[in-house]
């Protein structure tokens, strides 16, 4: 039985490590001479005569003989050099104990582990240098160029007529006006408008074949330089009784700031004619400026 088992281990020796020459040192392990074979396998890994195929061999035996005698730090030492020399290296369970084999496997485990994080600190430092040498790169590149000629001063646009609505104004004006209809008279006007945002209100006076008083209230539609405006309007002729009151339409043209152009009609029932119609209809064009 002792030869058959001898046998079998001998096959197994030659497959997974072939050599070239006996080992004693590995004979004295398979005896149990344990102590012994660390002294063979010692000089034997001295000698220049062995193959690579021989000097693993006969370092793991010494790896397995330091094990057995309870070195086990000098059987790590020699299991992480067999780990580095020979990475592919399988430590066969049929020959060896169960916690040599263990052994070997954790010793395995940590040189790979420790050879993985050298290699990612070496790809950081690696990525380091070259973003430093691009950042380099760079600033050579940016110190060599010509200074980019000096930006000439943006002139201050004025404020747009829309943002101007949103702000208090005092607006004095003068106007021509006519009553085609109803009326007896034509003639000059002026007034005084105050507004905020898109309302607005105001007396006028009128000055044609009767002197006319009456006083605006008005809404601005929109925001931009033409602004269609909506209001009421009521009138008193000083001297006679009669006065009445009506709607009125027009617009607010703005061409330039402050500068507004007054285009309105109105149409107004008056309570007592003596010489006016029931119904008036007065259209009137002109100017106002806004003083703030």
């Amino acid at each position: 039985m002792r030869l058959i088992l001898l046998l079998s281990v001998g096959c197994v020796l030659l497959v997974s490590l072939p050599a070239h020459a006996a080992l004693k040192g590995v004979a004295h392990y398979e005896r149990g001479n344990y102590a012994r074979a660390r002294r063979v396998l010692e000089q034997e890994l001295r000698s220049p005569k062995l193959t690579e195929e021989e000097r693993i061999k006969a370092r793991l035996y010494l790896a397995a003989s330091l094990h057995a005698l309870d070195a086990k730090e000098a059987a790590s030492v020699q299991l992480e050099e067999l780990v580095l020399t020979a990475p592919n290296l399988e430590v066969d369970p049929v020959l060896f104990p169960p916690s040599f084999v263990e052994l070997a496997g954790s010793i395995r485990q940590r040189v790979e582990d420790e050879r993985k994080r050298v290699d990612a600190e070496r790809q950081r430092v690696e990525a380091e240098r070259l973003a430093r040498e691009e950042a380099e790169r760079l600033a050579r590149e940016q110190a060599a160029r010509p200074p980019p000629p000096p930006v000439a001063p943006q002139p201050v646009e004025p404020v747009p007529a829309e943002q101007e609505t949103g702000s208090l104004r005092l607006r004095p004006e003068v106007f021509g006006f006519v009553a085609p209809l109803g009326g007896r008279s034509f003639g000059v006007g002026g007034g005084l408008t105050f507004g905020f945002g898109g309302l607005e209100a105001g007396a006028r006076v009128l000055l044609g074949e009767d002197l006319g008083v009456g006083a605006e209230v008005g809404m601005l539609l929109g925001s931009g330089s033409v602004q269609p405006r909506l209001g009421l309007r009521g009138t008193f002729v000083p001297g006679q009784p009669s006065y009445g009151g009506g709607a009125v339409v027009g617009l607010r043209l703005r061409p330039v700031s402050r500068l507004t152009l007054l285009v309105d009609v109105g149409a107004e029932y008056f309570s007592a004619p003596s010489g006016y119609r029931p119904f008036v209809l007065t259209s009137s064009a002109g100017i106002g400026f806004d003083l703030f």
